[in-house]
């Protein structure tokens, strides 16, 4: 079946913009921190470098693989939007990790991973939403 952008819920085109945004932010958030790591001196800050790396890649893990499912997304496909919210709580995960255990200069990218993922999980539940995943066979 092919879906159309006006067979589509707005909130569903929403979502597939967000989920587009955070790939995008996790990847360039993730190869900023490997970057960091190699580069800690450069900041006055009493994280390790594995600390960071590890984050760091993590993160850029989390960026493939989000933009991975994006695209299924916008075309309606169910497994999609199940990979999405599974991404979207791993990156809840990762954000509160990000905001207890590391702080300091990786706090932004925490915050914004919040907000981004329980957004996505909101509209990715919707009644409008669910029907139109339930309605694809593709």
């Amino acid at each position: 079946m092919s879906t159309t952008s006006s067979d589509r819920p707005g909130s569903v085109t929403l979502v597939a913009a967000l989920t587009w945004i955070a790939a995008i932010l996790d990847l360039i958030a993730g190869a900023a921190l490997v970057w960091l790591s190699f580069n800690l001196d450069t900041i006055d800050s009493t994280l390790s470098e594995a600390d960071v790396r590890w984050y760091g890649v993590g993160t850029l893990v989390i960026g493939v693989l989000t933009a991975a499912v994006a695209a299924g997304l916008a075309m309606g496909s169910q497994g999609a939007r199940v990979l999405v919210i599974l991404a979207m709580v791993v990156r809840l995960a990762a954000a509160a990790y990000a905001l207890l255990a590391l702080g300091g200069v990786i706090s932004w990218h925490g915050i914004v991973g919040v907000l981004i993922s329980l957004t996505v999980i909101a509209l990715l539940s919707t009644r409008r939403g669910s029907d139109f995943f339930r309605g694809y066979r593709g």
